[in-house]
């Protein structure tokens, strides 16, 4: 059996959530070195570095219980023997953990466990956004884009202040022991004598503008689907299949929910293991008993192609849950139409016998930061239930 994974500091450890440390580690640090001291008054410093501050200090602490936080669902580790007839009958069923879960849990397949109110795989946290870390996790993405705020800001308020009152600027440069030795030039990459020379103030915009856009929308979507009761996973499911014209559910406009969508869709090609020499010659036996007509003497017809192979597991990594429903139960056509193709038929006559092509495959879905995440379910459809 494989190990679960308990929560984000399990090791290995993503390389996307290294770098988020990396980037706001020096983000924060840039920032209070270089930025806090050009602001003009020792008030506005003291205030604007306690919001700051504050905004960090939430950062890091909600981002540590929800990435520290195991959102399993608890029904897991239940035994099934406890559950009542009603719960069996309602509930779905994992079938990789063996057991019966809620009604909104999900499996994933990187964490390897179901999640209960499953929300999706947060590759930046390396953790799975449940029902009991969705909040930290809130107020982690709310944090950042405080924070970042706070620095765009800044550099704002600096590059005006500049541009209005640039004798003041240059003596607070001069009197700051950081800033003594720079030109202003490398500090803003503007002024009179020189804008080849990087700035921290540009170098500082370019990291922060696209991660506060980013992180904004992301914020405000999570605000849509809070107000709405939904999870990332129900909305992408419910988006995909029951909106357009006509149809009930209405999401929200691409442009502020492209960033789910952004990798879904995208079907993951399995890689396939070398062919040994036995393993093609039971293929065309197998190939050989499913389709008769070859073996048909004097037939001047092709044999039909094989049939695809069912796709009833989106492939996103999602993991469909549930008793295994034989392959007749996915094509009804196939009970009632029997193989009809004698020698003594016509070609005419066989093909009318021949029960329709499946009809194509199933749609792909994920969820927002990661598209690894799945459910489970008793539907022997193999739908996920939300």
């Amino acid at each position: 059996m494989e190990e679960v994974r308990v929560h984000g500091f399990h090791w290995p450890l993503h390389p996307l959530q290294v770098v988020s440390w990396i980037v706001f580690g020096t983000d924060v640090l840039v920032y209070l070195i270089f930025c806090i001291p050009m602001i003009k008054t020792m008030e506005a410093q003291i205030g604007v570095t306690s919001c700051f501050a504050i905004s960090v200090i939430s950062l890091v602490v909600s981002t540590f219980l929800a990435t520290k936080c195991d959102p399993m669902d608890p029904f897991v580790l239940r035994d099934e023997s406890l559950f009542n007839e009603e719960e069996l009958e309602e509930l779905p069923y994992c079938g990789l953990c063996a057991t019966t879960v809620q009604a909104r849990s999900k499996h994933c397949r990187v964490c390897k466990k179901c999640v209960h109110a499953f929300d999706h795989h947060c590759m930046w946290l390396n953790n799975c956004i449940g029902g009991d870390n969705y909040r930290p996790f809130f107020v982690s993405i709310s944090s950042v884009a405080v924070m970042i705020g706070i620095v765009l800001g800044t550099i704002l308020y600096q590059i005006i202040d500049f541009a209005t009152n640039e004798a003041e600027f240059d003596l607070r440069m001069e009197a700051s022991a950081i800033h003594a030795d720079m030109s202003r030039e490398a500090f803003l990459v503007c002024g009179s004598q020189s804008v080849e020379r990087g700035g921290i103030l540009i170098a500082l915009s370019v990291v922060n503008v696209p991660l506060w856009v980013l992180d904004m929308q992301l914020v405000l979507l999570h605000t849509y689907l809070v107000h709405q009761n939904l999870t990332t996973y129900e909305y992408i499911t419910n988006k995909r299949e029951d909106s357009g014209p006509g149809r009930r559910f209405k999401g929200l406009p691409n442009w502020m929910d492209w960033i789910v969508f952004s990798r879904c869709g995208q079907r993951r090609k399995k890689k396939k293991p070398p062919e040994t020499a036995e393993a093609k010659a039971v293929e065309a036996e197998g190939a050989a008993e499913r389709n008769p007509a070859e073996a048909l003497p004097g037939s001047t017809e092709e044999a039909p192609p094989d049939r695809p192979e069912r796709c009833d597991e989106p492939e996103t990594d999602v993991e469909p849950t549930g008793p295994v429903v034989p392959e007749a139960a996915h094509s009804p056509v196939g009970l009632l139409v029997p193989d009809l193709r004698p020698a003594d038929l016509s070609k005419d006559e066989v093909d009318a016998c021949e029960p329709p092509a499946p009809s194509g495959a199933a749609p792909s879905m994920g969820c927002g930061c990661d598209v690894v995440s799945a459910v489970s379910n008793r539907d022997t459809a193999g739908q996920a239930a939300v």
